[in-house]
């Protein structure tokens, strides 16, 4: 489902990065500055397409995400994909032919967050009773990690069904 994607950041931090137009989905940690690399919360990808035939169902493959997606269709939401596959079923009543609205809220972790908290200096460690440390217990540092990729990283495909029926 390549097209003109929007991609917009509803709720996250520590800002919330500038909407984006993309061909197809992609990693928003790989689209710029600090403020993409460093932000852990919801991307939301919006794709308008077009349906020219009807199908029995369809399957809305939505490729790898990283790491959890809330899907609607035209305002309804139709599921949530949080492992392999990241599939969401619908019937052919919910997608029939014309125009549609397709909207996937990804989730990301906050380890982008927490690798930027740690660059910076910023003490976010702040347990009462636990030694916070790597597994070979030193202190823990993830200043040094890269960024994981994050988002809806796709390909999005929908895939028509067809329902078998006995002769």
């Amino acid at each position: 489902m390549d097209g003109s994607w929007k991609l917009s950041f509803p709720e996250g931090g520590p800002t919330r990065p500038a909407e984006h137009a993309l061909s197809r989905p992609e990693s928003w940690t790989g689209l710029g500055g600090e403020d993409t690399r460093c932000f852990s919360g919801t991307g939301r990808y919006e794709l308008d397409f077009e349906v020219t035939r009807p199908a029995d169902g369809w399957v809305l493959d939505l490729g790898r995400v990283a790491e959890s997606a809330r899907v609607r269709l035209d305002g309804q939401t139709v599921g949530t994909a949080f492992a392999i596959p990241f599939r969401i079923t619908l019937d052919g009543e919910q997608l029939p032919p014309g125009r549609h609205r397709l909207e996937i809220e990804a989730t990301n972790l906050m380890a982008n967050r927490i690798r930027c908290l740690d660059r910076r200096g910023v003490e976010w460690r702040r347990f009462y009773d636990i030694n916070f440390v790597t597994i070979r217990y030193e202190r823990f540092d993830a200043s040094d990690w890269s960024p994981l990729e994050s988002g809806l990283l796709g390909p999005v495909r929908l895939i028509p069904v067809q329902t078998l029926r006995p002769e």
